[in-house]
């Protein structure tokens, strides 16, 4: 069974098939984009396969958007059709007639004039072997996507790295945090105990008085539930990092940019319940490195 692997939105592919009829070329480039956008650029000889060519693509894009520009260079005969733009002509007929009545001239419409309307005449080029356009345009296609879907695994790569690199970090940071924490209180009950005792004698109601405080205190500080919600998060963002996708089609951009939905709201929770230093300079850490991490996965098909 194929492993598909992460892949990158923003990619480039090319491919070129030789036929008959001359040389066909096939660019793509892919960008950022919250759907699937494809935008073709077909000669007009070949409009008629850009619903083959939307299909195709579709089949093994997910997300994006897609710029493709197809192009055409005749080598061999090529028919062609030169038809007259009769309506075109009819009114330029009316308007000499009526420049030449107003100006009492006799002449008819002078030929070396209609020789300068370069839309009298219509040109379009025949396809005599519509098959084989079709198949050299499968071929060029097929080595385009190839280039770009190895690009954009080649991208993902990089992305996955540094990915990791960064949950690494945020753990690092939330198990200073949660160290950091415990700590908090207990500074807490040192300080209240040191500033009762300079105004009370050292008594049982005194020590009882201290610790309903901390009890108080630690339960409007306590990060225990943030703490543990984040790391589950974190578990689930790194998982999501490492599964192969299950097939071609499958995107991961939009599942991460919940999950740093979550570790945003779950960090600033913290934030706001901690009054320790220490903390609120980890909290700053945790929440720069998640921005770090919104910035590449924007890029995530």
């Amino acid at each position: 069974m194929e492993r598909y692997q992460l892949k990158s939105m923003t990619a480039y592919g090319r491919g070129s098939s030789i036929f008959p009829y001359g040389r066909l070329n096939i660019e793509i480039q892919s960008v950022n984009r919250r759907y699937l956008e494809i935008n073709i650029g077909l000669p007009r000889l070949l409009m008629r396969y850009e619903v083959d060519l939307r299909k195709e693509i579709a089949a093994y894009v997910g997300r994006g958007m897609l710029n493709v520009s197809v192009s055409c260079k005749s080598e061999g005969a090529q028919p062609i059709s030169v038809t007259p733009n009769l309506s075109l002509a009819r009114a330029l007929q009316q308007a000499w007639d009526k420049l030449a009545k107003e100006l009492g001239m006799k002449e008819p419409i002078p030929l070396s004039l209609l020789a300068q309307e370069k839309d009298l005449l219509i040109y379009e080029e025949e396809i005599l072997n519509e098959n084989a356009y079709r198949e050299a345009i499968k071929a060029a296609l097929k080595d385009a996507l190839e280039a770009l879907l190895w690009m954009k695994r080649q991208e993902g790569e990089i992305l996955k790295t540094d990915l990791l690199e960064r949950l690494a970090k945020l753990r690092a940071e939330m198990a200073s945090i949660e160290g950091a924490s415990g700590e908090s209180t207990e500074k807490y009950r040192k300080k209240l105990q040191e500033r009762l005792e300079g105004l009370f004698t050292g008594s049982p109601e005194n020590e009882e008085r201290v610790l309903r405080e901390i009890a108080v205190y630690a339960e409007r500080v306590d990060v225990t539930e943030e703490i543990v919600r984040f790391k589950g998060h974190l578990d689930q963002f790194q998982l999501m990092i490492e599964k192969p996708l299950e097939n071609e089609l499958e995107t991961r951009g939009k599942t991460f940019d919940f999950l740093l939905q979550e570790l945003l709201r779950e960090i600033n929770t913290l934030g706001a319940k901690a009054s320790d230093l220490a903390i609120a300079q980890h909290v700053v850490i945790v929440k720069s490195e998640l921005e770090k991490i919104r910035e590449q996965v924007q890029n995530i098909e």
